[in-house]
C-alpha cells in the first residue's frame, strides 16, 4: 500500500525540565533558557508518539529524555516508559546525563529497558569544565559502568582537546569492556559559543588541534593500510572511521555538493522536541514554543523554518573544506568566527591526510558498503 506525504521523524526529545545538579562552564542552555517547563505529563503525548512511530516506515522510533540534567525527572521518565509499553508503542529509548544522580535502582530501569545512556564527560579535565567528574568517585563509576549500553561524549574546548580526550576515553573503554564484553560508544563535540560567559574556553590552540587530528589520520590510515590490530586503540579508529564515514557520505554520494536548506540536525523537522505538556520546540536546548502536538502542521512549518540560519551562511560555508563535517554547523551559534576556526582546525588536516594517503580506502570502503 502506497503512502502520501509521511513525516520522516528518526527520534524524540522529551524536554523534562530545566533543573540541574551541575554548573557546567560550557552549558548551552544558560545564556538560552528562560521560565521553567511543566512537570505534568499530558496523556495525548503518548497517541502523539503512536501517530509519529506509524510513519517511520518500519524503523523504531527513538525518544531521547533530555534536561536540565535528566536524571532528576526519573519518576517522570519512569512513567513515560511503562505506560508507553503498557500501550505496546515500537519506541527505543535513549538519555544524556551527567551521570550524578545515577542509582541502582535507574541502572537496573534502564537496563530492563534497553536504554542507551550517554554520559557528558571531558576526561581527566572533567573537574575544571564540569565541577565534578563522576569517573573519579568510585561508587558512581561502578554503577555506571553497570549500563549495558554506555557512551560518553566530550567537548573539546581550550580545556580539553581531541587526543586527551580519546586516550581517556580508552582507557575508561578498557575498563568497561571488561565487564560487559563490548566497548563505550564515543563521541566527541566541539565547544559551541551560544552566549559563553567563560570566554577562556574559547582560547584554543588552533595549531594542536590541527597537529593532533594529523597524527590521529595518520596512524588510522597506517593501521589499515597494515592490517593492525585495533587492541589498546579501538577508540581513536573508531573516531577516525566516522570522520571516514562522513567524506565518504559527502564526496562519494553527495559529490560534494549540499542539497539541504535546514540544518543538519534536523531539529523541528526530522527530530521533534516536545516538552512534558505537549509544546514543541525549534532545538532541545530553546524554550521559545513553535507550536504544540496540536498545532496545524504548516503553521508550526513556517515557525520552524523562520529560525533557520544555513542559507544566511551558505556562500561561505560552501566555500569551506569543513564542509563536509559540520554541513553548516549549528544554528544557535551567535559568532561563529571561533567556531569555524576550530572545526577548519579538526577537519581539514585530517581530509588531507586521508586524501593524500587514503584515497583508494575511500573508494574501497563505498565499494563495500553497497
Amino acid at each position: 500500500m502506497k503512502s502520501f506525504l509521511q513525516r520522516r521523524i528518526n527520534r524524540i526529545y522529551i524536554m523534562l525540565g530545566n533543573s540541574c545538579n551541575m554548573n557546567c562552564a560550557y552549558c548551552l542552555q544558560h545564556p538560552l533558557v528562560n521560565g521553567q517547563l511543566t512537570q505534568k505529563i499530558n496523556p495525548d503525548i503518548y497517541d502523539f508518539f503512536g501517530q509519529i512511530s506509524q510513519e517511520t516506515g518500519g524503523k523504531r522510533l527513538r525518544l531521547i529524555f533530555y534536561g536540565g540534567e535528566p536524571l532528576l525527572y526519573f519518576s517522570a521518565i519512569r512513567q513515560i516508559v511503562v505506560e508507553a509499553e503498557k500501550r505496546g508503542l515500537p519506541l527505543g529509548y535513549g538519555v544524556i546525563s551527567n551521570g550524578k544522580a545515577i542509582t541502582d535502582e535507574i541502572v537496573d530501569f534502564f537496563n530492563v529497558h534497553d536504554f542507551s545512556v550517554t554520559i557528558s564527560w571531558d576526561g581527566y579535565r572533567t573537574k575544571n569544565t564540569r565541577g565534578c567528574d563522576v569517573f573519579a568517585q568510585g561508587e558512581l563509576k561502578a554503577r555506571l559502568l553497570r549500563i549495558r549500553h554506555l557512551g560518553v561524549s566530550g567537548v573539546i574546548s581550550s580545556a580539553a582537546y581531541p587526543l586527551e580526550l580519546l586516550e581517556t576515553f580508552q582507557h575508561l573503554s578498557d575498563e568497561y569492556q571488561a565487564l560487559q564484553g563490548h566497548p563505550l560508544a564515543v563521541n566527541l563535540d566541539a565547544i559551541m559559543d551560544t552566549g559563553l560567559t567563560n570566554r577562556w574556553l574559547l582560547h584554543i590552540d588552533y595549531e594542536r588541534v590541527s597537529c593532533e587530528m594529523r597524527q590521529l589520520a595518520s596512524a588510522y590510515v597506517t593501521n589499515i593500510a597494515e592490517e593492525q590490530a585495533r587492541v589498546g586503540n579501538s577508540i581513536k579508529m573508531a573516531y577516525m572511521e566516522s570522520i571516514l564515514r562522513q567524506a565518504s557520505q559527502f564526496y562519494l554520494k553527495q559529490r560534494g555538493q549540499v542539497r539541504r536548506q535546514t540544518a543538519y540536525c534536523g531539529n523541528g523537522l526530522t527530530v521533534l522536541n516536545v516538552d512534558l505538556k505537549g509544546n514543541l520546540y525549534a532545538c532541545h536546548n530553546v524554550r521559545e514554543k513553535a507550536g504544540s502536538i496540536y498545532s496545524d502542521f504548516f503553521t508550526y512549518l513556517q515557525n520552524i523554518l523562520a529560525g533557520e540560519t544555513l542559507m544566511r551562511h551558505r556562500q561561505k560555508c560552501l566555500a569551506c573544506e569543513a564542509l563536509a563535517f559540520c554541513k553548516g554547523g549549528c544554528k544557535l551559534v551567535r559568532d561563529k568566527t571561533e567556531y569555524c576556526k576550530l572545526q577548519r582546525a579538526l577537519f581539514v588536516p585530517a581530509l588531507e591526510i586521508l586524501l593524500q594517503k587514503g584515497y583508494e580506502l575511500l573508494i574501497n570502503k563505498e565499494e563495500a558498503s553497497c
